[in-house]
């Protein structure tokens, strides 16, 4: 064995990210900078909801978002959103430079779209030869298992990518489809990519005045919070999956009667 070896296994093991003490104390430091960052991303201030947001079965957590209330939620971690975001970045580009390497105009990449005046947002990715919007989702096991699913992705999913589509159709675009495109996040390969589709129908038109309506009825739960009424007042949907993101996501609020919402964990 190498005296580089021979130094690098006679280093002590100590704490949960470090070798050493410093070490551990170091890397809850690169932690923090990489938490305090993504707290600060355009996403995670904006003060509209967005496309993404707008078809998520729970009242409470809408209606929470629509009223501007603080996070409450010290659960989730922000790192699988991170990736997903460089991901996201990494994919424009490449669908750019396929524009460029084929010197033709198929790819349309992050583009912003306003399928609702209040509403607006960023899509992925518009394909002109296929006439197709495409959303990218960077997901774990457990979520592309759901994607795969005999009734399709979930509804907050099929919403977001109706309402890219509307999007698109306000610009004069023409939509025949809109796809979601699933890649494994944590697999070496693409090999587990699974790729769902919803031809365009008049029923998406449909769809889009009913999540508008919901919309409605979220507001006026916001309103009565800002008007003093508690989160818990407004209905909610919890959802073990859903109620980890979630911004006021807090289980303690079980117990203490505190601020958040203790998803699953009632009272």
């Amino acid at each position: 064995m190498s005296m580089a070896m021979d130094f690098m296994t006679a280093a002590p093991k100590t704490g949960d990210r470090g070798n050493t003490a410093w070490a551990d104390r170091y890397a809850n430091e690169l932690r923090r900078v990489i938490h305090e960052q993504a707290a600060r991303a355009p996403r995670s201030n904006q003060a509209h909801l967005g496309p993404s947001e707008l078809g998520v079965p729970c009242d409470r957590q809408v209606a929470g978002k629509l009223a501007g209330l603080p996070a409450t939620n010290h659960v989730a971690d922000p790192w699988a959103s991170i990736v997903g975001t460089a991901l996201h970045a990494w994919a424009a580009d490449a669908f750019m430079a396929d524009n460029k390497r084929h010197n033709m105009l198929r790819w349309l990449a992050e583009q912003r779209v306003v399928p609702h005046d209040d509403h607006p947002g960023t899509a992925d990715l518009y394909d002109a030869q296929e006439r197709a919007v495409v959303d990218h989702k960077f997901l774990g096991p457990t979520s592309m298992a759901k994607v795969r699913a005999a009734d399709g992705p979930p509804v907050h999913y099929q919403v977001q990518l109706i309402l890219y589509g509307e999007g698109y159709r306000r610009l004069g675009l023409p939509v025949e489809r809109v796809v979601l495109a699933a890649y494994p996040r944590t697999s070496h390969t693409l090999d587990g990519m699974y790729v769902w589709e919803r031809a365009a129908s008049p029923a998406d038109s449909l769809l889009v005045e009913e999540v508008i309506k919901l919309t409605r009825i979220r507001r006026s739960y916001a309103d009565d919070i800002l008007a003093g009424a508690k989160l818990t007042d407004v209905p909610a949907t919890p959802d073990d999956d859903t109620c980890y993101f979630c911004p006021f996501y807090r289980p303690q609020a079980a117990h203490d009667g505190g601020q958040g919402c203790p998803g699953n964990r009632q009272h």
